[in-house]
């Protein structure tokens, strides 16, 4: 679990004219305390876990945030169609292991229970790419060395990689790059546990 708050966002909002921002894996709202301190017009923020959407809930009393308790993948499904479609988006997309991140169960316990709910990523961006056209929204992918282990990150390594292909939960880089090799280039980021900066190959 790594934190956008080492990263200025100021050029994604000017460079790609990014409004509204999506999080998914609120978490202990790290990532949502640093994105508002950014000029978004709307920021939206997903998470699985009641009890941190009600701390998030009464961190925050602005009414620019949307606190959405739901599995990413059915609130994406519900929510990116009402996204305005003339208008990216950025999307940080960090909902993985629910419950494990903050100790209530073990890693191991997360994966068996939530199977690919605690591998999300690839089915949120399709669940994205279905609804709106992405070509001009960017992503920023958190817990990178979950799907590319080889890279030298700040916080290497990953003990659970066997249990994922005993499950048959085997998680790709060259997936996550097809979904979006037509429309979207890509920085791979060693801080932390790894980030993915995807972002528009044309710019209106």
């Amino acid at each position: 679990m790594g934190s956008i708050q080492i990263f200025d966002l100021t050029k994604y909002i000017e460079q790609y004219k990014c409004k509204t921002y999506v999080e998914t894996g609120t978490g202990a709202a790290e990532c949502l305390s640093h994105a508002i301190n950014f000029p978004f017009d709307k920021l939206y923020t997903v998470d699985i876990d009641g009890d941190l959407i009600e701390k998030a809930e009464q961190q925050f009393n602005n009414p620019k945030i949307t606190f959405i308790h739901n599995y990413s993948s059915v609130a994406l499904y519900e929510l990116v169609p009402t996204l305005p479609k003339d208008q990216p988006v950025l999307f940080f997309l960090d909902a993985h292991f629910p419950g494990a991140d903050f100790h209530k169960i073990t890693y191991e316990e997360s994966i068996r229970q939530f199977m690919d709910e605690a591998f999300p990523l690839l089915g949120e961006i399709r669940i994205i790419k279905e609804h709106r056209d992405i070509s001009n929204d960017v992503f920023i992918i958190d817990d990178w060395k979950l799907y590319d282990d080889t890279l030298n990150y700040e916080i290497p390594g990953w003990e659970y990689k066997g249990l994922q292909e005993e499950l048959g939960l085997i998680t790709k880089p060259d997936e996550i790059y097809k979904e979006f090799e037509n429309t979207h280039n890509y920085e791979i980021n060693l801080r932390h546990q790894g980030f993915l900066f995807v972002t528009p190959k044309n710019i209106k």
